[in-house]
């Protein structure tokens, strides 16, 4: 058999890249056929030979083929499909910092998973995706904004893409042309105009999905944009961009995260102020206020969280005071969101994750049993760093925070998942990993 077989045979039989979508593509749910017993009965000796070729992300969808050759690929040491991993482009930011190069772009990340902490995979993303942020992660999906300041959707493990409305359907951005027609800069505002690919590195804070396009043609794009002022969605088909909310950007709050619950879109302000989102209202987007008591002091971060078992929590990251109880400066609580008219996040009296451990950051924050994924640690949270610019002045108070890291909730105590950066320079304003687990 030739060299160049065994790529034929990945490309045909698990993971040949899909065409692009348009934003009007709707996606039809065919069962995947399985391959043949020709296939499945492949020699050992070839299909590591295959294996040796591929990327984490193709090598972890060649395992979900069929048994013979998942056997394969956990020989070979491929983690299992549903292992979380991050995703790290610091490098990608450390190289355009050191360039001065701020509109620099790059296809190539680093993969880490939480079997071997210090093994680092080297992803190579297609030809044609060229990537100046992430910023999200959901069932399995990148969200990721191309050189011209537009969101795609990227599945890794599968390869394939989908475009989203473009930046300029938001009434803040019209697009500069060169004499070619190509797009070569945005005017902002009406007042500043800014390069295409500096626009990326900035204009996108948050995205979550309410579920995978794998799996569903109904999907929505909830997005956290414009500073953490705007909040956007929009359905699979749409060519256009609704507009739920804007906060006025001279006042304090902002949008901290948002999450898919029991059907519905919920947002979190830096002031915990927890709103539930109706994206298809007859008159647009609407909103009701489930919590309206402000509370900002020394908050780091807010995330929530919808549970296997119903619960809707909000995850608080503060500066916390005593040292001797917090040796890192920095503590988590952990609150339940109320949703029946009290309008009030309740403490959980007796932190019960149920043996569940939570992985929160720019990914869709997710609650995971520790049953099925004995590499997690109980009433653990697994903790990457988002979007840092609106509480900044806060970061002085706290340098050891940053990274990738554990908190332990019963002992109050950090630990490294990966040392991915030197130690002084732990904390970007712009986050540089991200969580995410296949959805195959």
């Amino acid at each position: 058999m030739e060299n160049h077989e065994p790529f034929f045979i990945f490309e045909n039989m698990v993971c040949k890249p899909r065409p692009v979508h348009d934003a009007s593509h709707t996606k039809t749910n065919e069962p995947r056929s399985n391959p043949s017993s020709s296939w499945s009965d492949l020699p050992k000796d070839l299909v590591l030979s295959i294996l040796q070729r591929l990327q984490l992300p193709e090598a972890i969808a060649f395992a979900s083929v069929c048994t013979s050759w998942l056997s394969a690929a956990t020989a070979a040491g491929v983690p299992r499909s549903c292992t979380p991993m991050i995703m790290s482009w610091r490098d990608i930011l450390e190289s355009r910092e050191s360039r001065g190069a701020k509109g620099s772009s790059s296809v190539n990340c680093k993969f880490l998973h939480l079997l071997d902490v210090h093994k680092a995979y080297d992803v190579r993303f297609p030809q044609g995706l060229c990537f100046m942020a992430c910023c999200g992660s959901s069932h399995g999906w990148l969200i990721l904004v191309n050189e011209l300041a537009n969101l795609v959707l990227y599945n890794p493990f599968t390869s394939e893409m989908i475009p989203l409305p473009p930046i300029t359907d938001f009434t803040c951005v019209e697009a500069v042309c060169g004499s070619k027609g190509n797009i070569e800069a945005y005017n902002f505002e009406n007042h500043r105009v800014q390069d295409a690919k500096y626009l990326a590195t900035w204009f996108y804070q948050k995205a979550v999905l309410s579920c995978s396009p794998s799996k569903s043609a109904n999907y929505v794009v909830m997005i956290i944009h414009r500073d953490n002022n705007w909040l956007s969605s929009v359905r699979a088909g749409d060519s256009n961009w609704q507009v739920a909310a804007t906060l006025v950007a001279q006042k304090a709050d902002r949008y901290a995260d948002c999450a898919y619950h029991n059907g519905m879109f919920y947002t979190v302000t830096f002031e915990g102020i927890v709103e539930k989102w109706d994206v298809d209202g007859p008159n647009g987007p609407a909103k009701e206020v489930i919590v309206a008591k402000r509370s900002s002091r020394r908050i780091l971060s807010r995330h929530l969280v919808s549970t296997p078992w119903g619960d809707l929590l909000e995850v608080r990251a503060f500066v916390a005071n005593s040292r001797r109880m917090y040796r890192d400066g920095v503590a988590f609580r952990i609150f339940k969101v109320h949703l029946d008219g009290y309008e009030k996040v309740s403490p959980v009296p007796k932190i019960d994750l149920m043996e569940h451990a939570i992985l929160i950051g720019l990914n869709h924050s997710a609650c995971l049993s520790t049953k099925n994924f004995p590499w997690l640690r109980p009433c653990c949270i697994y903790f990457s760093v988002p979007w840092m610019t609106p509480i900044c002045h806060l970061l002085r108070r706290c340098p050891e925070w940053g990274g990738v890291r554990t908190y332990d909730i019963k002992q109050r105590t950090f630990d490294h998942v990966f040392r991915l950066c030197p130690h002084t320079n732990r904390l970007n304003l712009a986050p540089s990993e991200v969580w995410i687990t296949p959805n195959l």
